[in-house]
């Protein structure tokens, strides 16, 4: 794998000096020290370190492992075991892992040599019979070893550590791939996949560095005792007893560890999960004015979360305190003991002794207890993946793996089709269902924490179950086939042709998508049979075009093409077709425009034709089409359905589900589903001509019974077809539409010259590099350091300035009394045995080693305490700054990064940089007071000092420039990855559908391997620098001790003891510290992430705005009267090229219902947005805030809040919370049941919420998945009503319901809204005229007409009313040309409707 924009492998390269001082990746730091580190100049990925291929080594193994589990369960009387995760990740990286038990030993051999050696050192200078060369010899050997230590210390870490960025990376990429695989049905929500993804893969990076040690400490504490027994004999018991007091603690510590990281990760998945839903709601959350009760949502959930971070700290401060005060106080035990004994102390013995039980302090009370607790925590992170692994899928990617290894064999699809029954279809057919019944299936009764987690089924899914289930765990086949739920769809009897156009029609929630599911074989079979056509090993192959389109960010083209081969003819003749051309030569780049994360840049209607487009321009055998003319206006629907569904398209098999009635009679023929039910099929003359019963299973609690009502929605076809008489089209519509299509052709080849003159400059070829930083906008690197500011903020948020003098003043109160401590016991030892025996000392001894632990467990509490609450107070800070901001921001970052910043940057502050940042400073003050031991025993050292200090300045700033960069770009290609997960998880039906999972796991893999390449390079500067800092601390231990030597006339062996004991806990402590303080200023990165984000500029207007005395500015009862005027008002997006409403100015009256149209990107959702102050509009010369009031009252002046809770809307893309049908409706518990009832009932809605389990606490799952687009909508029209407001807007609100549905809401709207003013957007034309007062035609952002239905359809071209705006050229007959374009059957309805209206109104008023 050769990446040329990448300079090749140094690693793969290196000489073995090179490889073994980790010189390879010096030109880097170098680099990085002199100049900026991009991307590009990280090193390729070593062959080793590919993500495809670790990936493809685990899913071998995980494949491996399931068929053992499943073959274990085929035998007769077996228990159903899971699969091991632990094996699979042993057999992956088991053996490049054990190769750190070899240096780990090694180091440990190393360590106990020091301590010898040092006891031959410091017995020189106690026995003047030893000359001074053997004297050197030791000191010289004492350097050499401490040399060897350190190159052995960081080859344990280095492959420790890469395997654990093996670990990391390949379970990422296989939970990748299960998502390619996963059911729909598997109510799992993004953010709980997003927090597996980013925080429960961490703790494999974080015990593979320690989890040997669980095994080589316990050797290694065996040698050292062996050696202390040799020095002090029995008081090294005592030594002992003090670990026999410490390690319970530890272990009860380890042990607690498991179960907070268990409460931990469950309160962040909920709060993360909830913040997912928020940001995904945003746009609805800032309509309806919900950001405060969110808010507090979240940080009660915050708060709940943080209770269990805290737990977690208290536990890590008293684990690092025991590391600190573990050498005073086994000292004061073990020397106590020996002075009981009669014995007198010598320098020697006491040193010696000293280093030998420090040896095991790092060893026993610091990396044993983190390979505990790792290990802990890396366990609930393996049952959670195991869980995640096992949840239900369609087509298990063990069975995907087994395909690729025997490419020859074909697997047979999940249709439960018989392969050979597919030899029965005749030649025409492409396929056919016999009695064929589909449901969605649920995980079996294993406990499954994920499941439970995500789709909070908990009580749902053990309910009515054995006990005896729960040990049924099974493989991931077993979970996917059992336990189906009631069948969604009943008993389908179908075939379709393979030039067939197939319409299927039905009332909301009859199961219209769920049949599109059925086809897509995302669905799964429960009875019946369902057969598709199969040409040799060719198999059928799908298009779809979902019913909420799914753009990812990218260009326009790549979302067309989806991974198929550029065709210059086919493309253009795709977006002619599909209505495309006008807009691209609109947009600044044509269809190579950059659209953000779910096609945020385009309008409902264009995202519908884009979506269209990539259907129709892959060449295959049926097209799935789930209504893609609702988001679009009439005119632009029947050239859709002309040009594209039954032009382009014709001749092959179409399967198309509409609310659009008017196109039925065009299509071959029609399936009506009523309650999961094919009611009519055939032809639409066989249909209207048939009566049909529908069978429905009612539950009345004791019993189920079976009821047979008359199928009803072929009435509304028959009305349709009855309204719609024999028409023609008078001369002046003839003319206006002649004139419209001749206009359109010039424009169309005007535009598509220049589309393809675009498509020229480009590649012949689909451009797949529409990568993850190709977004709206692209994340900011930070360059340079870490200001001071930010962290003088971060600890502001959290402490006052008292608190922080107290955590400085116990710092420097605990080590200075710890090295007063150690002075004392160096002349404890130096004394003669009769001074010695006096109680003095020991009890001297005593109170400084019992005031350093003391000290030690206060200022660690201290200081986490401090940091805990500067992590409460940015969480708070940076939520609030978010949901005061405008919602441009949420459109320009995608929702990845954004919870990236809540997900990966927030755990960074809460667990690591505590930690770190204690660590680092810490280790700062125990080796400030080593120097002045030191300087104080050997004063000539001191000349040796500002060298020593030279050196790891100088390294340390080559370190951390380069470090802090790569870090930082290490964050920034996190992001994408997350990104991606969440776009393919959107539109996971799409992407199986199109098959383009493997490209979407190689584009995965890519963003993997950029983010990979960024930390395998950090982790090795790591090493680079710790390597050279200890070998500059052997260099200074050598120095020390050939200086003692050299002047040891004038040394007390004591004194030499305690300098060559402190320099040896330099030697490992000086570069830990350094690094330490490093990976604190890089995870100040995270905070200084955050920071940006909690300083986000806020909208306009702030939330409530006050006069001086206090009152609101708005006036009580407002709006009375909900009048509405707009002023010569403009509105531009931010970063737009130019206005998209123009000059604006319109009178709406009191309680009015006004229908606004025009075609696609016309404006009319902008129109909306200026209502609710979504962006800010302007009005006069010069351009000032203001142009809309409303009761006289502009809105512009007053709080954001103080308006939109006055007002109710219907947004375009309904969107559902999480949680129940209660809390959607209700969020904050303002209202009865009675109340919530009656608006269900007056959205047509409260037989389908009596139907569901739980009645109003009934589950809703992510975005309201388990319930169709249509009841969505419906639901969201029950909202509104439970708000009661004066002014309602409905921004396309029945584009997905059938036409008896948009009656019923019509009449709601009348019973309902009554005396309040109506905005309705609407591309279907029946849904305004006839029931609404005026008509307000929209086009590029102009007023084209505005009056009467009536009025406008009867004005002739060219006449505008004195007053109104409108193009010179276009002049009047909008609407007029819009009824036309709906076809000559629809116009004449219209026409009739429009007439009645007008009469009536009139009449009254005469």
């Amino acid at each position: 794998m050769t990446d040329a924009k990448h300079p090749p492998p140094a690693i793969e390269t290196a000489n073995p000096l090179s490889y073994f001082s980790f010189n390879w990746i010096q030109p880097l730091l170098i680099k990085g020290w002199s100049q900026t580190i991009v991307e590009t100049d990280l090193d390729q990925l070593s062959k080793n370190d590919h993500v495809k291929k670790l990936s493809d080594r685990l899913l071998q193994q995980w494949t491996k492992e399931v068929e053992k589990c499943e073959a274990h369960a085929r035998v007769p009387g077996s228990k159903p075991r899971r699969p091991n995760l632990y094996l699979v990740l042993w057999r992956c990286f088991g053996l490049y892992f054990s190769i750190s038990m070899f240096t780990g030993l090694l180091e440990s051999a190393c360590k106990i040599s020091e301590a010898v050696l040092m006891g031959y050192v410091i017995r020189f200078f106690d026995n003047t019979e030893i000359p001074t060369h053997q004297g050197m010899g030791y000191a010289i050997a004492l350097f050499l070893v401490t040399l060897f230590h350190g190159t052995m210390h960081h080859h344990y870490f280095f492959p420790t550590m890469r395997t654990g960025l093996w670990i990391r990376q390949s379970l990422i990429s296989l939970m990748y791939r299960k998502c390619l695989t996963l059911s729909t049905s598997t109510s799992i929500s993004t953010g709980t996949i997003v927090n597996l993804i980013s925080n429960d893969v961490q703790p494999f990076e974080n015990a593979t560095p320690f989890m040997l040690y669980a095994i080589i400490g316990p050797i290694e504490m065996i040698f050292v005792m062996y050696f202390l027994w040799k020095e002090i004999e029995v008081a090294c018991l005592s030594g002992l007893l003090v670990f026999a007091i410490l390690m319970p603690i530890q272990t009860y510590f380890s042990r607690h560890f498991s179960t907070i990281r268990n409460k931990t990760v469950n309160a962040r998945d909920e709060r993360i999960r909830t913040l997912s839903d928020v940001f995904q709601g945003i746009e609805l959350v800032k309509l309806c004015a919900w950001e405060v009760p969110f808010q507090e949502k979240i940080l009660m959930l915050r708060s709940i979360e943080l209770g269990y971070i805290w737990k977690a700290n208290v536990m890590r401060a008293c684990n690092m305190a025991i590391y600190f005060f573990f050498l005073p106080l086994i000292a004061l035990f073990v020397f106590f003991t020996y002075w009981l004994q009669g014995k007198s102390l010598t320098p020697d013995k006491v040193f010696v002794s000293l280093t030998l039980f420090n040896v095991m302090r790092l060893t026993m009370t610091s990396f044993f207890p983190k390979a505990l607790e790792t290990t802990a925590e890396a366990r609930v992170s393996v049952r959670r993946i195991t869980d995640f692994m096992l949840l239900p899928e369609l087509r298990s990617i063990e069975n995907e793996f087994k395909a690729k290894m025997d490419m020859d064999s074909m697997t047979e699809c999940d249709t439960g089709a018989d392969k050979k029954d597919s030899k029965n279809l005749a030649p025409s057919l492409l396929l056919e269902m016999r009695n064929a019944s589909f449901s969605w299936t649920v995980a079996t009764g294993e406990n499954n924490e994920i499941l439970k987690l995500s789709a909070k089924e908990k009580s749902e899914s053990h309910e009515g179950q054995p006990l005896e289930d729960e040990k049924q765990e099974g493989s991931a086949d077993n979970l996917t086939m059992n336990s189906p739920r009631k069948a969604i769809l009943n008993n389908i009897n179908i075939t379709l042709r393979r030039d067939e156009l197939l319409a299927v029609v039905g009332p909301v929630g009859c199961g219209k998508s769920s049949f599109c599911m059925a086809l897509l074989q995302e669905m799964p079979l429960a009875s019946g049979s369902f057969v598709l056509a199969e040409e040799g090993k060719k198999r059928v192959t799908m298009s779809y075009s979902a019913q909420s389109p799914w753009i990812f960010a990218g260009t326009i083209k790549s979302n067309i093409l989806f991974g198929s081969t550029f065709n210059q003819e086919r493309y253009n003749r795709v977006i002619k077709a599909c209505e495309l051309i006008r807009d691209f030569s609109l947009f600044p780049q044509g269809d190579e425009t950059i659209i953000g994360e779910k096609g945020v840049t385009l309008s409902g209607g264009q995202r519908a034709r884009v979506s269209l487009a990539r259907a129709a321009y892959r060449d295959s055998d049926v097209y799935i089409l789930d209504d893609p003319l609702s988001a679009v206006d009439p005119k632009v629907g029947r050239a859709l359905f002309e040009n594209c569904i039954n032009g382009f398209l014709k001749g092959k098999a179409r399967v198309l589900v509409t609310h659009q009635l008017q196109y039925i009679k065009d299509c071959e023929n029609v399936l009506v589903l009523e309650q999961g039910q094919v009611t009519h099929h055939g032809s639409v003359g066989e249909v209207m001509q048939h009566e049909v019963e529908v069978e429905k299973l009612i539950n009345d609690g004791d019993s189920v019974r079976s009821i047979k009502t008359r199928a009803k929605f072929v009435d509304i076809l028959r009305e349709f077809a009855r309204k719609a008489p024999e028409a023609t089209e008078d001369e002046e519509t003839q003319a206006i539409l002649n004139a419209d299509a001749a206009e359109k052709t010039l424009t169309q080849e005007k535009s598509l010259k220049r589309v393809e003159s675009q498509a020229d400059s480009a590649s012949g070829l689909a451009d797949d590099s529409d990568a993850p930083e190709k977004n709206l906008t692209v994340e900011e690197v930070q360059e340079g350091d870490t200001p001071i500011r930010i962290y003088y903020e971060f600890f502001r948020l959290g402490s006052t300035p008292f608190r922080l003098f107290l955590v400085i003043l116990s710092l420097s109160a605990a080590q200075g009394i710890m090295v007063a401590g150690d002075f004392f016991l160096s002349s404890w030892s130096s004394l003669s045995p009769e001074e010695q025996s006096r109680s003095y000392y020991p009890k001297v001894f005593g109170v400084y080693c019992l005031s350093t632990v003391i000290m030690t467990i206060i200022r660690s509490l201290l200081f986490f305490y401090a940091t805990s609450e500067s992590s409460r107070n940015i969480f708070g800070a940076m939520l609030d700054s978010l949901l005061r901001t405008s919602i441009d921001f949420f459109h320009a970052n995608p929702h990845g990064r954004v919870l990236n910043r809540f997900s990966k940057d927030m755990a960074n502050c809460d667990e690591l940089l505590p930690y770190t940042f204690f660590d680092a400073t810490q280790i700062v003050f125990m080796l400030l007071g080593s120097i002045v031991v030191v300087c104080i025993v050997n004063a000539w050292i001191v000349i040796s000092i500002p060298f020593l200090i030279a050196g790891f300045i100088f390294l340390r700033s080559v370190y951390i420039k380069t470090s802090r960069q790569v870090k930082r770009i290490d964050s920034q290609t996190r992001s994408p990855i997350y990104s991606q997960l969440s776009e393919t998880l959107d539109g996971l039906t799409s992407v199986r559908a199109f098959g383009v999972g493997e490209r979407f796991l190689a584009r995965f893999t890519d963003a993997q391997e950029t983010n990979g390449r960024a930390f395998f390079t950090y982790l090795i500067c790591a090493r680079w620098l710790g390597f050279r800092l200890d070998v500059l601390s052997a260099l200074f231990l050598g120095v020390t001790a050939v200086a003692c030597v050299a002047v040891c006339d004038s040394q007390q062996a004591s004194l030499v003891g305690l300098a060559l004991s402190y320099v040896t806990q330099l030697s490992g402590e000086l570069q830990w510290a350094v690094r330490q303080s490093v990976e604190a200023a890089i995870l100040m990165v995270s905070v200084e992430r955050m920071m940006e984000y909690a300083q986000v500029a806020p909208e306009e207007s702030e939330r409530r705005r006050s006069n001086p005395d206090g009152s609101s500015v708005v006036p009580n009862g407002w709006p009375s009267e909900a009048k509405v005027t707009f002023t010569d008002m403009s509105l531009t997006y931010p970063r737009g090229e130019g206005p998209v409403l123009k000059n604006i100015s319109l009178d709406f009256k009191a309680g009015e219902r006004i229908g606004i149209v025009g075609r696609t990107g016309a404006g009319k959702s902008s129109l909306i947005g200026a209502l609710f102050r979504l962006v800010e509009t302007t009005t006069g010369d010069p351009a000032h805030r203001g142009g809309i009031t409303i009761d006289g009252v502009d809105i512009s002046q007053i709080g954001m809040h103080d308006l939109r809770e006055k007002m109710a809307i219907i947004p375009q893309e309904p969107f559902l919370f999480r949680g129940t049908l209660r809390f959607n409706l209700d969020p904050f518990s303002q209202h009865q049941d009675v109340d919530i009832w009656a608006a269900l009932e007056a959205a047509e809605l409260k037989r389908m919420a009596e139907g569901l389990e739980g009645g109003l606490d009934a589950i809703v799952d992510d975005n309201g998945k388990n319930f169709s687009i249509g009841e969505r909508q419906l639901l969201s029209l029950a909202r509104a009503v439970l708000r009661r407001s004066k002014i309602i807007v409905m921004d396309e609100a029945t584009a997905n319901v059938d036409l008896q549905s948009d009656r019923m809401i019509q009449r709601a709207i009348h019973t309902q809204f009554q005396g309040a003013t109506v905005f309705t957007i609407a591309h279907r034309l029946n849904t305004v005229i006839g029931d609404y007062d005026r008509i307000l035609v929209l086009d590029q952002g102009q007023v084209m007409e505005f009056d009467e239905p009536w009025v406008l359809l009867n004005r002739p071209a060219g006449e505008l009313k004195p007053g109104e705006t409108g193009g010179a050229a276009d002049g009047g007959g909008w609407l007029r040309r819009m009824v036309a374009d709906t076809g000559a059957e629809n116009e004449a309805a219209l026409r009739q409707v429009a007439k009645e209206q007008w009469e009536r109104q009139h009449s009254q008023s005469a």
